[in-house]
């Protein structure tokens, strides 16, 4: 399965950034976003291994064997949403978004394409340094949640799923909250509308929430490369 190809790869890499969600009601998951959703991820970096079913690293896909990763994730979260408290208007008068910047670990089966994943996060807002992005971070906290890619890995979807979430804010002892979440995958499209493996710089798409492509924009890229986007239902 060398990493699924195309889509089917780029799916393993999401999971580490759905984690985030955490939400004060648990629904079932929509199958693609809204127009406007509440809060939105992009996967900028992954360090991803494989192993055998023992856990130890292989250099290829073997029989019951499993992948792991970290991610490295960053996006943005709505004024008066979990991610982002009407609290920051205090601290940046006017904003509309906080910046969410996330670490994310995942473990999968290669076999269901299911799994867990975890890791840490932080809201930041911009403060009196106007050279860079936001980094004053106003909220840290965890999360932890089963991951579904199997739609994925069965090629039917360049979709997945996180189901069963909790993600608890630091510094409190009982802002806990329930989660789930969509991600997309991107992939490229030939003239007869057959998917492939995106590649940097050219031409990709999301899958929308009517099975159509949705072109990915220009600020959904890291350097030049389409990115998994994670979006966040509260």
């Amino acid at each position: 399965m060398a990493l699924i190809y195309c889509w089917k790869s780029a799916v393993w890499s999401v999971l580490g950034l759905v984690f985030l969600l955490f939400v004060s009601m648990f629904r079932p998951v929509p199958a693609i976003a809204k127009d406007d959703p509440d809060t939105v991820l992009y996967e900028v970096t992954e360090d991803m291994y494989l192993k055998d079913a023992a856990g130890n690293l292989v250099a290829s896909v073997v029989p019951d064997g499993r992948r792991t990763a970290v991610a490295q994730l960053a996006g943005w979260a709505k004024v008066g949403t979990p991610l982002c408290p009407w609290s920051v208007l205090s601290l940046t008068p006017g904003a509309k978004r906080c910046t969410v910047n996330a670490t994310g670990a995942d473990d999968l089966s290669l076999t269901t394409g299911t799994g867990s994943l975890g890791g840490t996060f932080a809201v930041v807002v911009q403060d009196d340094n106007l050279v860079d992005a936001p980094e004053f971070v106003v909220m840290t906290g965890t999360f932890a949640g089963d991951a579904d890619l199997s739609l994925s890995l069965a090629g039917q979807a360049p979709i997945g799923f996180i189901k069963n979430g909790v993600a608890t804010i630091d510094g409190t002892s009982e802002a806990s909250f329930k989660f789930t979440g969509t991600f997309r995958l991107p992939f490229a499209l030939d003239a007869h509308g057959k998917h492939h493996k995106p590649r940097p710089d050219r031409d990709a798409f999301y899958l929308n929430d009517h099975e159509r492509p949705v072109e990915v924009k220009d600020n959904e890229r890291s350097l030049g490369w389409p990115t998994v986007r994670l979006e966040i239902d509260f």
